[in-house]
């Protein structure tokens, strides 16, 4: 259950996105669920499955960066400069290569962001696809 609960969160969260993002053209648009507008509906599925697909790969994609080491010397700038800010207070690295040997065992797991996105990229493809055929 630990290793599914990442994913469930995760996915829960897509889900309400994707629903809000339905709700929202529903309102402004008022597609009454008929033969004629099932176009309208499959595009409205495939943008709303979409959107929240782009978020949590884009987020997904940051944090492996972000464990590659990619935002390290930005990460290390600022804290730089907010101990240059303090009063009587040392730095806790005394260079760049003792925070990125501090840094370099800690990783943020990321897979499920990225898996939970494609899915829902996925999805939305196959909206897409229902689309075109209709």
């Amino acid at each position: 259950m630990k290793k599914v609960l990442p994913y469930l969160i995760t996915a829960a969260i897509g889900a309400a996105i994707a629903i809000l993002i339905m709700f929202a053209v529903y309102r402004v648009h008022t597609y009454a669920p008929t033969a004629e507008n099932a176009k309208n509906i499959m595009k409205i599925l495939s943008d709303s499955f979409f959107v929240p697909g782009v978020i949590l790969s884009g987020v997904g994609l940051i944090i492996f960066a972000s464990n590659g080491g990619a935002f390290d010397m930005l990460a290390f700038a600022f804290i730089r400069f907010f101990d240059l800010l303090r009063k009587d207070v040392k730095g806790k690295y005394k260079d760049y290569y003792e925070y990125r040997q501090a840094k370099k065992d800690r990783h943020t797991k990321m897979f499920f962001m990225l898996a939970v996105g494609l899915v829902f990229i996925a999805i939305a493809v196959v909206f897409l696809i229902v689309y075109y055929n209709i």
